[in-house]
């Protein structure tokens, strides 16, 4: 009987490892989690993140031993142990799911300050609608050690025998504690610096993600290496001799003149120059709409209605961007303000407005001020949140920033406790046309109608439509199917942009009214997408849709580059740039462009069209034919023109029409490794000037 006692402990102990180092690999391969595109993994990353692993569990095991005498006490912490960290697994898929990146301990820096912490209660805000989704396979390994101590502890307790036996006893048991301990802390130390050699003088030691980290030391010795990093190194700093180089790299971009990294072709970027001098500009960043929501029609009866039918309109009078890409990282729309009015993308995991602020940067605020135009930016959230009460005058420059404080908000107003778009864009007019009156205005607004919970307003439970002054898209309890996880979000989804549209049409009609349309110039576009995976409804029900503005969803049978297609169709999002006047047609007539084109191109463009005059040239004219590419700081995906790839696993989609050979394949991916090479260390390094609080 004793032998078989001890054939279970040995078995436990084994289930501890094996699980949860078996979880520990799944997390961070395409196994389970569909949409994430891993780092190739070579013999070195596997045997190394094995070995990293092996130590940390290890750890955790010397720690039962050192602390507890019985192995029934220490198998119940092997398997409150295993619990916890179930509960992380389960966690950091739910993070992935809803940032599509990983964890990094960077991404605390916002909770340093009161509108970062509002921007966590977003996340917590929406956590029952994500675990509603959650993949919650990732606890299984919890479950079954939970299952293991049942059946092979927990029914013996009353055994005394069983109870108190221990494989390890008296002065051994210390030894054995310790030198597990100090073998643990060796594995992992090892693997560390297995890994810091293999990566040093390549792209990586520079630009590894968490990913690439957890795929090539071991989930639980990354984080672990990342806490000492965030909390213990802090920021890192470059030689003078790297710093001289990023200093001579960047007096290359005061050269107007581009060069496309993926044709070799070089073209001045400066097509339409001034066409919009002296007039004003209101540039409208509009929350989570993506562009596949542009030209639908969602079948509803026996008939369709169209999702955004002011767009819609819109489009037809304007220059429309249709390949148009968001560029956020962990910042989501403060990434997006930031990449919009500088040019410079976000790194990915870090919340770049409150890790690199401290510099002068060069922005669109602050060229509008040099030509003598007030400016001003307006959000209908409190002004602490992320910080923009400071950041919008102090790092970008505007004159002043209107938040919630500032805007009369009544009761009726509020939509998920926020002014609803309509009477916040009428707000906006209004400062514009005061502000018109001694001079050009450049005012930038920021609306919130769209962000989730896209679920019927608690502020209008008791009523019968979702949002003031307008009736809902779909009727009551409409359904798209009967049997589509998401369909609920995408419903709500769908309502949201639709009242958006709504918004963004009486704004227009409103702008015309205050007498504004003759001088103002309106650009518009998406800030970041939806976070709804609605491309698989397009491929089970293509009759619910129809689209005469936008192509139809691709239909792919390999399941890898449906993927692509999908990461990137969430993360397009509109572009347009409207003349209400039309005084520009004869020059700039109404077109759809559909060139790949993002965020960081926004503030060069428009400094072009208004006749501003930049130091330096990031981006490229959004108007101009030149060939480009644009990236997601968060999962390295590569978007350009007819080509999607992961600039982590390498996989891609050559769409039809298209050509692409091996040696054209690695140029795109080489121009990306160097721009966010480069685009990285300009904001590590703070080269610019220091800013004065």
């Amino acid at each position: 009987m004793s032998e078989k006692f001890n054939k279970n402990k040995y078995l436990y102990l084994a289930a501890f490892f094996v699980l949860n180092i078996a979880m520990c690999y799944l997390l961070t391969s395409n196994l389970i989690l569909r949409d994430l595109s891993p780092f190739p993994r070579d013999f070195f990353m596997f045997v190394n993140s094995l070995f990293g692993d092996l130590g940390f569990l290890l750890l955790v095991f010397s720690l039962s031993v050192l602390f507890f005498k019985t192995d029934y006490a220490r198998a119940k912490f092997l398997m409150i142990s295993s619990i916890i960290f179930g509960i992380l697994f389960l966690g950091m898929s739910v993070y992935f799911q809803y940032y599509g990146m990983f964890f990094s301990f960077y991404n605390l820096a916002t909770l340093s300050t009161t509108g970062g912490r509002e921007a966590l209660g977003f996340l917590l805000g929406s956590l029952w609608t994500l675990l509603k989704q959650a993949n919650y396979f990732f606890i299984s390994s919890a479950a079954l050690m939970v299952l293991l101590y049942i059946f092979l502890f927990f029914r013996k307790r009353k055994e005394q025998p069983f109870r108190n036996s221990s494989l390890i006893t008296g002065i051994k048991r210390l030894y054995f504690g310790l030198g597990t301990l100090i073998f643990g802390a060796l594995m992992m130390a090892s693997s560390l610096g297995a890994y810091k050699v293999n990566i040093e003088n390549t792209w990586y030691q520079d630009n590894a993600s968490p990913l690439y980290g957890a795929e090539a030391v071991g989930l639980f010795n990354y984080y672990i290496y990342d806490a000492y990093n965030y909390y213990i190194v802090g920021k890192e700093g470059y030689p003078d001799e790297e710093i001289d180089k990023l200093k001579a790299k960047l007096e290359e971009y005061k050269n107007p003149e581009y060069k496309s990294p993926i044709d070799g072709r070089r073209t001045p970027n400066n097509d339409y120059e001034k066409l919009f001098e002296g007039k004003n500009l209101l540039l409208i960043q509009v929350e989570s709409l993506n562009n596949f929501p542009i030209g639908l029609k969602v079948k509803v009866g026996d008939g369709f209605v169209e999702v955004t039918p002011n767009l819609n309109e819109l489009v037809g009078k304007s220059v429309y961007l249709n390949n148009y890409y968001t560029t956020v990282g962990i910042g989501n729309t403060s990434d997006a303000e930031f990449t919009v009015l500088t040019g410079i993308y976000p790194r990915g995991y870090n919340y770049t407005i409150f890790e690199y602020a401290n510099v002068e940067y060069q922005t669109l605020p602050k060229l509008f001020s040099e030509k003598g135009y007030k400016t001003f930016s307006a959000h209908a959230n409190t002004g602490e949140f992320y910080n923009r009460n400071k950041i919008h005058p102090g790092l970008y420059g505007f004159d002043y920033h209107v938040a919630e404080e500032q805007l009369e908000i009544s009761e009726e107003d509020l939509i998920h406790t926020w002014m609803n778009d309509e009477v916040f864009l009428k707000n906006v007019v209004d400062i514009f046309k005061e502000e018109s009156e001694t001079g050009p205005v450049f005012g930038f607004a920021i609306t919130i109608s769209c962000h989730m919970p896209y679920e019927h307003p608690e502020e209008r439970k008791d009523e019968a439509t979702l949002f003031p002054g307008k009736e809902n898209l779909f009727p009551d309890n409409f359904t798209l199917t009967k049997n589509f996880n998401l369909n609920e979000q995408l419903v709500g989804y769908l309502e949201h942009v639709h009242y958006t549209d709504y918004a963004l049409g009486k704004a227009l009609a409103y702008l015309e009214e205050s007498g504004l349309s003759e001088d103002t110039i309106v650009v518009l576009y998406g800030d970041h997408g939806s976070g709804i995976n609605a491309h698989q409804m397009f491929y089970d029900y293509p009759h619910l849709f129809e689209n005469s503005i936008n192509n139809n969803i691709e239909f792919l049978e390999d399941d890898i580059t449906r993927k692509l297609v999908e990461r990137r169709m969430l993360s397009e999002v509109p572009f347009i740039i409207y003349d209400p006047s039309g005084e520009s047609h004869d020059i700039l007539p109404p077109q759809t462009i559909s060139l790949v084109r993002a965020h960081d191109s926004v503030s060069r463009t428009l400094a072009t069209l208004f006749g501003l005059e930049p130091e330096y040239y990031f981006g490229i004219n959004m108007l101009s034919d030149s060939v480009s590419f644009a990236y997601n700081p968060r999962n390295f995906d590569i978007f350009a023109d007819g080509l999607t790839m992961s600039g982590q696993s390498l996989d891609y989609h050559v769409e039809p029409g298209h050509v692409y050979d091996l040696e054209l394949l690695e140029r795109v991916v080489e121009a990306f490794r160097h721009k966010k090479d480069f685009n990285d260390k300009l904001l590590k390094s703070e080269i610019f000037p220091k800013r004065k609080e």
